[in-house]
């Protein structure tokens, strides 16, 4: 906005100028016609105190009256009174006869003249404004008026102290309109003059301001060719070591300043000697400049991707928030740099050997983050290549952990590895279930039952949780239908995460597994962590609605966990809030999670939603639940995650409750 504005300010000032000329100008010919009409009017009076009235009173506006002595001495003195002026053209005298026509009495032209007009003559150039002025008797000003005559500017006054029931008489003066004319231009050539002369030095300012732009830019061009060529790569256009230097420290100065962590990828071609040796120089160019497209297109707009020298590139990742953020930049770099790369006419595979460091993990300043990554790139090429390496030891080991659970998630869709358990919620009041959460398990056939807390996260991280929670969500839906027969109306609930909500189709999809189970839609409650709930404010919120409106219930899961806002969850259409486990696990020593359960459990009675305790394990949270309000719980003290066998046995039996201390229960279960 502020450039547009600096390009066209010119335009503005200059247009501004011509108007502010143009409005003087116009002020200037006005004023200088009153003032010139204001003169005439003076002249006019004066020349009406020179006429012998006395005279004029013996004068009827009659043929005859130029054989009077009286018409020859007031004629002379308008001939006197004309000549006196060289602008003046016409002087003459009118009189209104009683039949209302405006007739001359006297004027100053010689009888010879053809413009001459005989004592009687109609005057009929009479306007509506000179009628008015034998009428009122104020002076006036006519014209310019073009007639017979030519073109004038009249000034019209009366018989200065007429007697009374006399005809009143008119004097009657003409300028001709050409000095008129020539009194107004020569008023506007001073305004006239000073707009152009602005409007030529406003020019020279233009010109003046554009050639020293043009030189300005000129030399800010220069100055960054020049930076350019001392900070860029002059093959493939990449910041070059001083660059990237100059990048480092200010990604550390940032990370530092807001606690935040920075990472750097230590890149190095493999068998780029055998590409360079065999083809040439030129063709191992290419490939490096082929190398560096690519390298750009794979990191965001604010990473940075530099050359050092030879094969080595190092992309910096000013900020990191999650430890497997340069892992997942690395394998895209080693999938995409594994693909062939075709120059000319060949087409060559290269692989690549990436080192990554942290800041402040690895090292507390440049040149020592660039040494911990490059460690790690060698390390990389020791590992076998084509690989990538942590700085840090135990990031590797994290790393590789990761690595296999993501590839054994994989396999386990596939293989039909995941199982899932029930675990009830039991209403406090009667002891009995009101509804069923469903857990979902994995077994890996060597690792065995692998933890949630191991595989949910990698899940989510990865984007498989989407397929992994369509799958439970319609196992679910089809194990409620089932054990609707031993428990009707017991509602089944599932957890889905926040890919799921934002996937196209999710409604469809939901609506697809309650027609083909033939679950209800009452009888599924969809669980949302308050996280999730958070994420979707601005998209999901119109999809939870319209869940709810289809008669889908929803429940905000781990509540107290996140940051959601009040004024929000009182627009949610949520039916359960359920207190995570951490404040009911410290509830009974700690007065501070005591206040926090009461405050939750008061907040969703005022909101009108269920509210159910997670993670109860003893007769004593159970009490202090019961007295606080709480409608329902869930935990060991009831039951465990169960097969479905087991649940539908148990709702079959009628469910025999043992409410004593559970055993120490299994916390990875």
């Amino acid at each position: 906005m502020l450039a547009r504005l600096r390009t066209i300010w010119p335009g503005v000032w200059g247009l501004a100028g011509v108007l502010a000329g143009a409005a003087l100008t116009v002020q200037s010919v006005r004023t200088a016609d009153t003032s010139l009409r204001a003169q005439w009017l003076t002249e006019a009076r004066l020349m009406a105190r020179a006429v012998d009235w006395r005279d004029v009173a013996a004068l009827r506006g009659a043929a005859d009256d130029v054989a009077r002595p009286e018409y020859r001495r007031v004629k002379h003195k308008l001939e006197a009174l004309r000549t006196a002026g060289s602008r003046y053209r016409f002087a003459y005298l009118l009189t209104r006869t009683p039949d209302g026509v405006v007739r001359f009495l006297v004027e100053s032209e010689p009888q010879a003249s053809p413009d001459y007009s005989p004592p009687g003559m109609a005057y009929a150039e009479a306007t509506p404004a000179l009628h008015r002025l034998f009428d009122d008797g104020v002076a006036m000003t006519e014209g310019p008026e073009a007639d017979r005559w030519g073109v004038w500017v009249s000034a019209l006054v009366t018989e200065p102290e007429p007697p009374a029931g006399r005809l009143p008489v008119v004097l009657g003066v003409d300028v001709d309109a050409r000095d008129w004319r020539r009194a107004l231009i020569q008023a506007a050539m001073l305004p006239l003059i000073g707009t152009l002369a602005f409007l030529l030095l406003t020019g020279l300012f233009v010109y003046a301001r554009a050639r020293n732009r043009a030189e300005h830019e000129r030399l800010k061009s220069s100055e960054e060719r020049l930076y350019v060529q001392a900070h860029h790569d002059s093959l493939t256009g990449l910041p070059n070591q001083r660059l990237l230097a100059d990048r480092m420290q200010q990604a550390l100065t940032h990370a530092h300043r807001m606690e935040k962590r920075a990472a750097i990828l230590f890149l190095d071609l493999d068998r780029f000697k055998n590409v360079n040796d065999s083809l040439g120089h030129a063709m191992g160019d290419a490939l490096l400049c082929t190398v560096a497209e690519r390298l750009r297109a794979l990191v965001r707009e604010d990473d940075t991707v530099a050359r050092l020298g030879g094969d080595e590139f190092v992309i910096l990742l000013p900020e990191v928030r999650h430890d497997d953020d340069p892992r997942h930049v690395a394998e895209k770099i080693i999938d995409e740099l594994a693909r062939p790369i075709k120059i000319g006419d060949q087409s060559v595979s290269v692989g690549v050997s990436v080192g990554i460091a942290f800041y402040p993990d690895d090292a507390l300043d440049t040149p020592g983050w660039l040494a911990c990554a490059d460690r790690a790139m060698y390390a990389a090429k020791d590992g076998g290549r084509n690989t990538f390496q942590f700085a840090d030891p135990l990031q590797n080991v994290r790393a590789r952990e990761r690595l296999a659970i993501e590839t054994g998630l994989r396999q386990a869709l596939a293989r039909g590895e995941f199982h899932l358990h029930y675990q009830p919620v039991f209403s406090l009041a009667g002891g009995t279930p009101v509804g069923v959460e469903a857990l979902a398990r994995w077994k890996h056939p060597e690792w065995g039952w692998v933890s949630p807390a191991r595989f949910i996260p990698v899940a989510e991280d990865s984007g498989l949780i989407v397929a992994l929670g369509e799958w439970i969500l319609a196992e679910a839906c089809r194990a409620a239908h089932r054990w609707q027969a031993f428990a009707p109306s017991l509602p089944v609930m599932v957890n889905v995460s926040a890919l799921q909500l934002r996937r196209p189709g999710f409604e469809a999809q939901l609506a697809a597994v309650l027609r083909d189970s033939g679950l209800p839609p009452a009888l599924l409650e969809l669980e949302l962590t308050e996280s999730t709930i958070m994420q979707e404010t601005l998209a999901g919120s119109a999809v939870l609605q319209r869940l709810a409106e289809e008669g889908t219930r929803l429940a905000i899961d781990d509540f107290g966990t996140g940051y959601s806002s009040l004024a929000y969850l009182r627009q949610l259409a949520a039916a359960r809030l359920k207190i995570d486990r951490s404040f009911v696990a410290d509830m009974c020593d700690d007065d501070e999670a005591h206040a926090i359960v009461a405050s939750m459990v008061g907040m969703a009675r005022a909101l009108g939603l269920k509210v159910t305790a997670e993670g109860v394990e003893s007769v004593a949270q159970r009490a202090l639940l019961t007295a606080l309000g709480c409608d329902d719980a869930q935990g060991y003290l009831f039951a465990r995650p169960m097969e479905e066998a087991a649940l539908q046995a148990c709702l079959e039996s009628g469910w025999p409750m043992d409410l004593s201390p559970a055993s120490a229960p299994d916390k990875t279960a």
